[in-house]
């Protein structure tokens, strides 16, 4: 049975990046409300990641994708909140990194890399290579995506490691020795760090949608001009903020340096860090993630509210503990990630906020 697509509409599109732009430029306070998802949405179930042969599967597997975000974009029409669907090329997490190198393991739902680098001075031999196939994979994979869906639903990039995170992937829990070890070769190593971060993502940035002098990053959120992100930071959750300021803050500096915005992903369970990643001016978003047995990404927010008055911050709140975050919408800036159970959910949530929009 044939499937009839019909055309996303970028005319609507580009009347909410220009709502979201007149967010980030001209409001110090306030709320956007992104629906990313519709639990009582039907949608064909996806084959398990291994049991597909890539780069032979590439396209097999990133229409199946794309069909289904689709089929969620579609749904979406019927909410007025401040998301554009779009859909991209995912593999897991291993993609993030494995352009330099390494063993990937791949799983039915995700992919996990090993230590690139046995010995520090290995990191000297990665290259960044545009040919790699975990490059093909993603770069390639936006631009098959460009060419055959975008007619029908928006690119999106996928995102990336930061630089400490990809220092780990290449030195695995031997970075933890690096550190007091050969901490010379260790800034040498992170400057190239640096460097991979924009490299992956220059290539994202090639193919996916331009919408309203902007595009869509990894996790779905439209920004202007040239914007870095997401990116991740997850290993500074395992250092002292000393540590973290003395080996890797100006690595991540370096990445964002020529950006015009960009993105970061923190957790909970690094809260600590939040002053610091606050206080990197090119750093406009910062996403705060929930961890089990931590406290809650609405009680983290709220203790650094202060620190995070010039930063827009993303939250996926319950539907209850939105309920109660009127306060931090009337002194920060607030992004809504809200994950729906159906239709009638989705629109209590945006009724519950529209007054602070």
């Amino acid at each position: 049975m044939s499937f009839t697509y019909t055309p996303f509409d970028y005319a609507k599109a580009r009347q909410t990046t220009e709502r979201i732009r007149d967010f980030y430029e001209k409001k110090e306070t306030g709320v956007q409300i992104h629906v990313k998802s519709c639990a009582s949405l039907a949608t064909p179930k996806l084959a398990p990641l291994n049991s597909f042969s890539f780069p032979e599967d590439l396209h097999k597997y990133l229409d199946a994708r794309a069909h289904n975000d689709y089929l969620f974009a579609r749904f979406h029409e019927t909410i007025e909140d401040d998301f554009i669907p779009s859909t991209s090329p995912w593999y897991g997490i291993a993609e993030h990194t494995a352009f330099l190198g390494g063993k990937v393991d791949f799983t039915e739902t995700t992919t996990f890399q090993h230590q690139i680098c046995e010995e520090l001075e290995g990191w000297r031999d990665l290259k960044l290579d545009r040919n790699n196939f975990w490059i093909h994979l993603v770069a390639d994979g936006i631009k098959y995506l460009h060419e055959k869906w975008e007619e029908f639903i928006p690119v999106r990039m996928r995102g990336a490691d930061g630089p400490s995170d990809i220092a780990n992937a290449i030195r695995g829990n031997d970075l933890f020795y690096d550190i007091y070890d050969d901490p010379d070769e260790l800034a040498e190593m992170m400057k190239f760090c640096a460097q991979a971060v924009n490299f992956t993502l220059d290539l994202q940035r090639e193919n996916a949608t331009q919408i309203g002098g902007g595009c869509i990053n990894g996790f779905g959120i439209w920004t202007p001009g040239k914007h870095v992100g997401h990116i991740s930071e997850d290993f500074s959750t395992m250092i002292s903020r000393e540590v973290y300021e003395e080996h890797f803050l100006s690595a991540l500096e370096d990445c964002v340096k020529d950006s015009d915005s960009s993105m970061l992903h923190v957790h909970s369970l690094g809260e600590r860090m939040i002053p610091v990643f606050a206080g990197v001016d090119k750093i406009s978003i910062m996403e705060l993630s929930s961890d089990p047995n931590c406290a809650r990404a609405v009680e983290v927010y709220r203790k650094y509210r202060e620190e995070l008055k010039k930063k827009t911050i993303v939250i996926a709140p319950t539907y209850e503990e939105l309920l109660g975050m009127g306060d931090l919408f009337e002194s920060n800036k607030t992004i809504i990630w809200y994950y729906a159970e159906n239709e009638d959910d989705a629109k209590r949530a945006l009724a519950a906020v529209e007054k602070y929009r």
